[in-house]
């Protein structure tokens, strides 16, 4: 589809990420959901997805689901994983469709087969969606793997997977620092922001990580993901007021990967 954008909106901007229990925020979502309702006008098609926050990470992190499950105690961890997957997917799909965006909630663990990392995912349902008018809404979740049962499909991984099968040329990704940068700017105040990403390796030499519980691989991931998939992207403050509409209509925010080898 022409001028098709894929937004993700991490789990850090619309829950509260550093608590133990699921804990949406309900105030970043209705700005969120205000910003995309504006911005939207500017494309002919959008797809979100949204990160886990406080209802994925933590479970993950303590319960080990996302190496593999082997016993009834990792059964059950992994459904109720996925229930409080489907539970914020709800209160988002709710707040953008209070503010006017046709937001339509779309399971990716339904159909997604994995083997360590996703494989396969059914995209027609979604192309369909979008000739429809509508906004599909994705999420990452743990879902089937062929070797090990389950492993963890992030939104991360999402992302520059349907760029590709539905030939989107940039995906826009909204997190709660204003780029790339050299180290952590939570904890390094001499952290550098890195306007424009020009090859791999800047990136690995320069990038640092998140101090933030994240068992999706943090900063670095977010970047591989999209330069693997051979699409470009943009990396940004989605908590700043207006970063969101400026990224919908195309204008320079945060920082710019170019499609590199």
């Amino acid at each position: 589809m022409k001028d098709l954008k894929i937004l993700k909106i991490g789990g850090s901007i619309i829950t509260k990420k550093d608590r133990d229990n699921p804990s949406p925020d309900l105030e970043q979502m209705e700005k969120v959901a205000e910003e995309i309702k504006e911005g939207i006008s500017n494309v002919s098609g959008l797809i979100l997805v949204h990160g886990a926050g406080s209802y994925g990470h933590p479970i993950v992190k303590r319960t080990g689901i996302n190496k593999g499950i082997t016993n009834k105690e990792d059964r059950i961890n992994f459904a109720e994983t996925q229930r409080l997957q489907n539970e914020l997917n709800s209160i988002f799909t709710e707040v953008l469709i209070g503010k006017g965006v046709p937001a339509f909630p779309v399971q990716p663990s339904a159909s997604a087969i994995m083997e360590g990392k996703l494989e396969r995912m059914d995209v027609e349902v979604i192309n369909g969606l979008l000739d429809e008018g509508l906004v599909p809404v994705l999420y990452g979740v743990p879902a089937y793997d062929r070797e090990r049962g389950c492993s963890i499909l992030s939104g991360d991984e999402i992302m520059p997977y349907l760029a590709r099968e539905l030939d989107a040329g940039t995906v826009l990704h909204g997190t709660n620092v204003d780029g790339i940068y050299t180290s952590d700017p939570n904890e390094n105040p001499d952290a550098e922001l890195i306007e424009k990403v020009e090859s791999m390796e800047e990136v690995r030499d320069r990038v640092g990580g998140s101090k933030d519980t994240d068992v999706t691989g943090g900063m670095l991931n977010k970047v591989e993901e999209i330069v693997d998939m051979g699409i470009s992207g943009r990396i940004f403050n989605a908590s700043r007021p207006g970063n969101i509409i400026k990224a919908l209509c195309g204008e320079e925010v945060g920082t710019y990967i170019e499609s590199v080898d």
